[in-house]
C-alpha cells in the first residue's frame, strides 16, 4: 500500500487542490478489496469541507483518472462506491 501512496504523493498530488488531495487520501485509506464505500458527507466531515466541495473534488479526481465512481448511491440507494488509483492518466 505504501507504493500506491508514494506514487500518489510523488506523481499526482502536486497538481491537486487541497480538497482533491484530502478526498483522495480519505478514499484511499478506506479502500478494501479494491473499492471503498462511503458518503460524500462523511468525507466532507473528515476533511473539514462541505459536501459540495467533495462533490467537486470527486468530479475532478474522476476527470484526472485518479478514481472511478463504480456506483452512485443516494437516498434509499446506499453509499457511493469508488475505485481509487494513485497515478493520473495521461492527457489525451
Amino acid at each position: 500500500r505504501f507504493r500506491e501512496l508514494n506514487a500518489f504523493v510523488d506523481c499526482s498530488m502536486a497538481e491537486l487542490s487541497r480538497a482533491e488531495a484530502l478526498t483522495w487520501l480519505v478514499l484511499w485509506r478506506d479502500t478494501k478489496d479494491g473499492t471503498v464505500r462511503t458518503s460524500m458527507l462523511d468525507v466532507a466531515r473528515r476533511i473539514g469541507t462541505t459536501r459540495r466541495g467533495v462533490v467537486d473534488a470527486v468530479a475532478k479526481l474522476e476527470q484526472r483518472g485518479l478514481l472511478i465512481v463504480v456506483y452512485r448511491g443516494g437516498l434509499k440507494r446506499g453509499m457511493n462506491v469508488y475505485r481509487v488509483h494513485p497515478l493520473q492518466k495521461p492527457p489525451g
